[in-house]
């Protein structure tokens, strides 16, 4: 059998007692925490505006809008919900890959479910959304040695698995499952040019991938095909994107046995992913070292991997979107930390950003080498401050805070949930947002889905056309 038809088959069969423990309790964090972000992504630049813009196009009521409320055609509403919970960049990731992994499946899922106005259990949301991440991963999986660096990962392999989701949650059979498949190859897409140039396009790259998941199922419902040969083929997945060299079978190694959503951590800081062992590094050293101002550093240099150098270790500098140049520096988030210690998404206003003068003249201080050292990795990572009055601090960190080697606690989740909540566009009722985590956290036992998401929606203060 074809591995992409034999991992549809598995998908399409899967079910909630299929799952190990680990997996169920990693999918449910991860659904807590991406519903987490999306609160406080509503409030990112443009947001608002962007929003309102395409609800003036009107249509179908068919899924929420999170935060702002009302609904929108579910293709819409997936594109939304998934540029707000990426618009922070507090979403998950795996930290090899470099994958965001539920900021494309999830709202896909639910904009697709919505739309049939009927019960979404919790326990088909969890399997539906475990094995997601699954093919998301093991698709990555297969070309991540050799896919070009220019991809963006999120959006090449996130659009197969949305679409899968999306066309699970519409209760297509395998055969739609199959279709759905090949219609989200047909849309994958996405490049890192956003990040380089520092554009707002960044952020929002993955909710294309999430409304392709919408319009890839519907296709297939339709009965409208889809290619099916998406890995091996001769414009498949290996010869496209891996230039013809992969690993076919990493698609369905221990298939069954081992689900990869585990591998996938949280970000307890609303910055690139590969800034997070710096800044970790830099909290530690702050920790030793006491409170200092950038007049008293005679010195602050900065060793990250070759692929972290890559992403974050250009000279900062403030172009036309300072939250993403400050986001995707080594140099910026390092000074920030040293200085001022946890940063919060607060602390990512672009304002806040340009006017930050002692931040940004301790940024233009720092020195960042590449540390030959897994290149193919973001740790090791290495910090040394010296100070004018003789106080230095070396550290070093092999670990991420949020991945699975150093999860983040049960209260720090709360607390990024909640904080989260509290930097939403538009009021949510204190009691609401208490009573949706309660739901969310015990989601296993929730009957329907959908009534969680109308509290995570100020429905009495909805964008209209």
């Amino acid at each position: 059998m074809d591995p992409m038809q034999k991992i549809i088959a598995h998908y399409a069969n899967l079910r909630f007692e299929d799952l190990p423990e680990e997996a169920v309790c990693a999918a449910r964090n991860l659904i807590v925490d991406a519903l987490a972000c999306a609160l406080a992504g509503s409030a990112a630049p443009l947001n608002p505006e962007i929003i309102e813009r395409h609800l003036r196009w009107g249509g179908a009521p068919e899924a929420t809008v999170l935060v702002f409320g009302g609904k929108a055609p579910a293709p819409t509403a997936a594109w939304l919900n998934a540029a707000m919970i990426h618009s922070n960049d507090f979403d998950d990731t795996e930290d090899v890959t470099q994958n965001h992994i539920f900021v494309t499946i999830l709202p896909a899922l639910l904009a697709a479910g919505e739309s049939l106005e009927r019960a979404m259990p919790g326990r088909e949301v969890i399997a539906a959304l475990a094995g997601a991440a699954d093919v998301t991963l093991r698709l990555n999986a297969v070309v991540h040695q050799s896919i070009h660096p220019g991809w963006l990962p999120t959006t090449v392999f996130g659009a197969v698995s949305a679409s899968m989701a999306a066309a699970r949650a519409l209760g297509l059979d395998e055969e739609g499952l199959a279709n759905a498949a090949g219609f989200g190859y047909a849309q994958s897409h996405g490049n890192r040019q956003a990040l380089l140039d520092g554009t707002v396009a960044k952020r929002l790259q993955p909710a294309f991938s999430a409304r392709a998941g919408v319009h890839s199922a519907v296709l297939a419902q339709t009965g409208a095909t889809g290619p099916r040969r998406i890995v091996e083929g001769a414009d498949g997945f290996i010869e496209l994107f891996g230039g013809g060299e992969g690993d076919p079978d990493a698609l369905t190694k221990d298939l069954g046995e081992t689900f990869h959503v585990s591998r996938v951590g949280m970000k307890p800081y609303p910055s690139c992913r590969v800034s997070h062992p710096h800044i970790s590094a830099a909290l530690e050293a702050r920790e030793r070292l006491g409170s200092f101002g950038a007049m008293d550093v005679e010195s602050v240099e900065v060793w990250a991997t070759p692929i972290g150098h890559s992403m974050i270790g250009q000279a900062f500098q403030i172009r036309e979107n300072p939250q993403v140049d400050a986001q995707f520096s080594a140099q910026w988030t390092t000074a920030f930390s040293l200085l001022n210690g946890l940063p919060r998404i607060a602390h990512f206003d672009p304002d806040l950003i340009v006017s930050g003068a002692e931040v940004i003249e301790l940024a233009q201080k720092i020195r960042v080498h590449i540390w030959e050292e897994g290149s193919l990795l973001l740790v090791p990572v290495r910090i040394r401050v010296k100070l004018k009055d003789g106080r230095e601090a070396d550290v070093t960190h092999d670990k991420i805070k949020g991945s699975p080697e150093w999860t983040m606690t049960e209260v720090e989740r709360k607390e990024k949930f909640f904080s989260c909540a509290e930097a939403a566009a538009v009021r949510l009722e204190p009691e609401e947002v208490e009573r949706a985590f309660r739901e969310l956290t015990s989601l296993e036992n929730c009957a329907d889905i959908r009534p969680v998401l109308a509290l995570l929606a100020a429905s009495k203060n909805p964008v209209s056309a």
